[in-house]
């Protein structure tokens, strides 16, 4: 053994040491990067040297560089944070939902009950013109804010979807990141050591896409690893991603929907299969709770319309003619899908109405009507799933259907909406006090019986079996009800999502205290090597001076 291989213990010795230091200054650098993981050199003891005296060491090798990674507790932090993701994005538009349904005297209940006030003291005067024209005030007051609340649900249905077509780039935007990263990642597989600082950054963009749907990966041979939605389908496999696209729900074109671009076609998502993420969330808000606000607010509209229509025409008015109707009739409508049959110019073929004929059994549910294999129609109640087989002209909670002429095809469907939209363009339709049909017809003697029986509504089950005060209550509780639930789960779903990422990053977090211990671990290290090799070179200075002399 000469001076060269205690030059040599030395020279590894500092290498490894000056390897360990950089790793540590890395790391105290990147300890507020997002994503980023603590990272250390992995040394190895390099191959003895055999002699007649047994194995000299040869000193230490820097074998790789890896990161501190638990592929579990990354998987759980993102699934976790996609379900806190979903919760808050729900959570957010039924505060919304909550504001458009006020309580107190900015409420339907409160406008209904000025009605019926109004309508009682009319019945005390019911010559007096100004009388009158304080019941038309309230009636208006009433059919306005009926239709306000309904323009407001559409407004937040466009902002609903305005929020996901936002969602819906930005995962794109993530997607393309995350397959330029595979790219990238595959370009070094071949090299033998792991790209660290590239897979944190794929693992933070995959973390990013998470906020937004919920997602699963597959790892390849190649470095790369495939992502999925929560269903199954691909959005990322090797370098090439899969965009998503906002579409129309082919069975309501007001209401949006999330399909994937496959060579240009889109296949519409189930809401199911997108696992968790605020786009989730909103698709939930959108067709559940929204929805759900939207049928209640027309079943009172509708029932409340033909409660005071029916007893309003059943009046005369201060000219002696008969009453007619007091509110503008409710919207209602069957909305064909979208694959329904259409003719040459591209209209829709087959043709189906809807008419109310019993408001009071009106239900706060859409109806799907389509072909009975066993011949007929089949009427289903999404509400609760109800079925039913119709023909035409038949009868169902209130409303009557009809079918054609022409009658659909074999493989139409169409989207009952009896109520939906039945506050939409709400109004009242008299506007000379004269007109309102206080007065009993003939024969009967008081002159003051109809307004009586219109103030009587108040109280009477015209919505089911509530009375409009106690409907917009029962609303009202809906929707806390909702937001109560929905602030709970977020809450929870927040908690656990803080919890496992904090547990990922005490794994493969950096602490700046562990990592200035190192530092001053590492660089004794590396003093102690350079002492390695100042003596080494004092020893071959004299074995020089020996050999000189």
């Amino acid at each position: 053994m000469g001076a060269s291989s205690l030059m040599t213990l030395g020279v590894r010795a500092m290498a490894a040491s000056y390897a360990a230091l950089q790793v540590t200054g890395h790391n105290i650098a990147n300890a507020s990067v997002a994503g980023y993981s603590r990272q250390r050199a992995e040394l190895a003891t390099a191959g003895g040297q055999f002699s007649g005296a047994g194995y000299f060491g040869k000193g230490v090798d820097v074998q790789t560089i890896v990161r501190t990674h638990d592929a579990f507790l990354t998987r759980e932090a993102r699934a976790t944070a996609s379900l806190a993701s979903m919760d808050k994005a729900r959570l957010a538009q039924l505060r919304q939902l909550e504001a458009v349904f006020p309580t107190g005297e900015r409420g339907l209940g409160h406008a209904t009950s000025l009605l019926a006030n109004a309508l009682a003291d009319l019945a005390n005067t019911p010559n007096d013109l100004s009388a009158r024209e304080v019941v038309l005030a309230r009636a208006r007051d009433l059919a306005a804010r009926l239709a306000s609340a309904d323009a407001q649900l559409v407004t937040l249905q466009q902002g609903t979807r305005e929020a996901l077509d936002i969602g819906v780039a930005k995962v794109n935007q993530l997607t393309r990141s995350i397959a330029e990263v595979n790219h990238q990642i595959a370009g070094v597989k071949g090299l033998g050591q792991p790209p660290n600082d590239l897979l944190d950054r794929r693992d933070q963009l995959l973390a990013e896409l998470s906020q937004h749907i919920g997602i699963t990966t597959v790892a390849a041979d190649d470095g790369t690893v495939g992502v999925f939605a929560g269903g199954g389908q691909r959005l990322v496999l090797g370098n090439e991603a899969q965009p998503l696209a906002v579409v129309d729900d082919p069975q309501d074109a007001a209401r949006a929907a999330i399909a994937i671009m496959d060579n240009g076609i889109p296949l519409r998502l189930r809401e199911s299969a997108l696992g968790g993420g605020s786009l989730a969330g909103l698709l939930r808000f959108q067709n559940e709770d929204l929805v759900q606000a939207q049928l209640q607010l027309g079943q009172m509209a509708a029932a409340v319309t033909g409660a005071y229509n029916a007893q309003h025409a059943l009046g005369v008015t201060l000219d002696g003619a008969a009453g007619g109707d007091l509110f503008s009739a409710p919207l209602s409508r069957a909305v064909p899908a979208a694959g329904n049959a259409r003719d040459a110019g591209g209209a829709f073929v087959g043709q189906v109405g809807i008419a109310i004929t019993a408001p009071a059994a009106l239900q706060a549910s859409e109806y799907r009507l389509e072909a009975d294999p066993a011949g007929g129609w089949r009427l289903t109640r999404l509400s609760d799933g109800l079925v039913r087989s119709v023909a035409d002209g038949d009868e169902v909670d209130g409303f009557r259907v009809d079918i054609g002429p022409p009658a659909p095809a074999a493989g139409d469907s169409f989207l009952l909406q009896p109520v939906t939209r039945a506050a939409s363009g709400m109004r009242t339709l008299l506007t000379d006090p004269r007109g309102l049909a206080a007065a009993d017809a003939p024969p009967a003697t008081a002159a003051n019986g109809n307004a009586l029986a219109l103030a009587a509504l108040r109280d009477k089950p015209v919505v089911g079996d509530r009375n409009a005060t106690d409907a917009y209550a029962a609303l009202l509780a809906d929707v806390g009800v909702r937001v109560q639930g929905a602030q709970t789960s977020a809450e929870l779903s927040t908690a656990l999502a803080i919890q496992a990422e904090q547990m990922r990053s005490a794994e493969t977090g950096v602490n700046l205290d562990e990592e200035a211990a190192r530092l001053i671990e590492f660089q004794q290290s590396y003093q102690a090597a350079a002492k390695v090799l100042q003596v080494a070179q004092s020893v071959f200075d004299t074995l020089l001076d020996v050999t000189r002399g």
